[in-house]
């Protein structure tokens, strides 16, 4: 089966817990990073699994590192505020822009190997029909798209002329689609599979027939006051692509043949979408990934 394990079962717990910062060695040295919750659909497994790969690859065996979870969960927004405050978290992973670059230091090695830009849909079954006559970008421009409010992609789909609703949550999201207030849900290829089986109704599917496309990259993003934290993270990241490890990693969580296969996205039309938010940087350190992506045509 595919990709995220949903609701994996993996023991964290020793890496994790954050009752146990009280008993961490004086010499250790702990990581903050937000807390998961049943939204993340599994997600934060990985990425606390590939920021602990990271990190273990630069391992001073003197000062262990622990990664701490904080309480509460926060919107993105509001996320990346607290990197930057006395006591709060000090890694976060998120979509990567330009104005985000400016609010942490982003490590620019692509978590998710730039599989974020491919976006399939959710929808209700009962638009299927009006979907299957989408053949272009005015054809789904007709369309009411939703999207986090605080999210790079809400701001990519405006750039590009499509009507979309913001609000603050996932969970929002889906009532208003299911309410019909919007008409579809871009998500990235591997999060529709996973969030059409979690949710369980046969009211929302995963729309066939189109694919969105545009580079968009998940990274690392490290507080202003620990740029040293940021230079370990990204030289651990190369370390683990160069001897391998990031790859097994990426694999044990997700398989892009498995997605494809799931999703027929060599089968969709493919609607390619401009991304202005992506910075200069960005854009050169990913330049090798965004050619191994441009395999849609």
């Amino acid at each position: 089966m595919i990709i995220w394990h949903l609701f994996c079962q993996q023991a964290f717990g020793s890496v994790l817990d954050s009752a146990q910062t009280s008993q961490l060695a004086p010499s250790s040295y702990e990581v903050k990073i937000v807390e998961s919750s049943e939204l993340d659909y599994a997600s934060h497994a990985y990425y606390s699994a590939l920021l602990k790969l990271a990190l273990s690859k630069t391992e001073n065996p003197i000062k262990p590192t622990y990664l701490v979870e904080s309480s509460g969960n926060l919107v993105q927004e509001r996320v990346l505020r607290q990197l930057n405050q006395e006591g709060g978290i000090d890694v976060f992973w998120t979509v990567t822009s330009k104005l985000r670059e400016q609010q942490a230091i982003p490590v620019r090695v692509p978590l998710l190997n730039g599989i974020m830009g491919y976006r399939v849909s959710l929808i209700r079954q009962n638009t299927l029909r009006e979907f299957n006559n989408v053949r272009s970008a005015p054809d789904l421009k007709r369309f009411v798209a939703g999207q986090g409010h605080d999210w790079p992609d809400f701001q990519i789909l405006e750039h590009n002329g499509f009507t979309t609703l913001g609000t603050s949550n996932y969970d929002i999201i889906i009532e208003l689609l299911k309410a019909g207030r919007i008409d579809y849900f871009p998500r990235a290829a591997h999060e529709a599979v996973v969030e059409a089986k979690s949710l369980n109704d046969p009211d929302i599917i995963i729309e066939p027939s189109v694919l969105l496309y545009y580079p968009s990259y998940m990274f690392f993003f490290v507080s202003q006051s620990k740029p040293e934290l940021a230079q370990r993270i990204e030289r651990g990241l190369n370390i683990a692509r160069q001897d391998g490890s990031f790859a097994a990693l990426f694999e044990k969580y997700i398989s892009f043949k498995d997605i494809e296969k799931a999703l027929k996205l060599s089968e969709r039309t493919v609607i390619k979408l401009n991304n202005p938010h992506l910075s200069e940087a960005t854009l050169k350190a990913t330049a090798s990934e965004a050619q191994q992506l441009e395999v849609v045509q």
